[in-house]
């Protein structure tokens, strides 16, 4: 008869770390994060979802909203994303945006500007004036303002 043994506690010691997985995030104009993660939380087509490590391979369609990543330090990011598509494969998640900017980034002048803009034109009742197009750009100029006041709330 074979006596139990506790196992050895160097493997405790590892099973009490989360899992991590590589997390890629890209845009047209350059790499915006590299690194490995413990989770994130992404705006889907289909609403917001969250990636932890060994997550089922699936593609997914990204929109425009706060994407939010917890880094293997447990320290929280957060990216305005507007559009593009997450890829999760075993122990790697590859995200190709639209557009992409981290929270810390965000020009709250320029996020304002970019509000009005959109606005003015959505109150031109202009027949040249892309309803659409419009209606996108107040979405990620709004956007942008959300996560950057949330950022500085938890500022102070």
């Amino acid at each position: 008869m074979t006596r139990w043994s506790p196992r050895p506690r160097r493997w405790r010691e590892k099973a009490s770390m989360p899992p991590r997985y590589e997390l890629t995030m890209l845009t047209a104009e350059r790499e915006l994060y590299q690194g490995r993660v413990e989770s994130l939380v992404a705006p889907g087509a289909e609403g917001y979802f969250g990636v932890l490590a060994r997550h089922a391979p699936m593609i997914a369609e990204l929109t425009t909203g706060e994407l939010s990543v917890v880094d293997e330090e447990g320290s929280r990011r957060f990216f305005a994303v507007s559009g593009g598509f997450l890829e999760v494969e075993w122990d790697q998640v590859t995200i190709l945006a639209d557009a992409a900017e981290p929270a810390d980034e965000i020009n709250m002048l320029r996020a304002r500007q970019a509000q009005e803009r959109a606005q003015r034109r959505l109150r031109s009742r202009d027949p040249n004036v892309d309803l659409a197009r419009a209606e996108a750009a107040l979405r990620r100029a709004l956007n942008r303002l959300r996560i950057a006041e949330k950022r500085e709330q938890r500022r102070s």
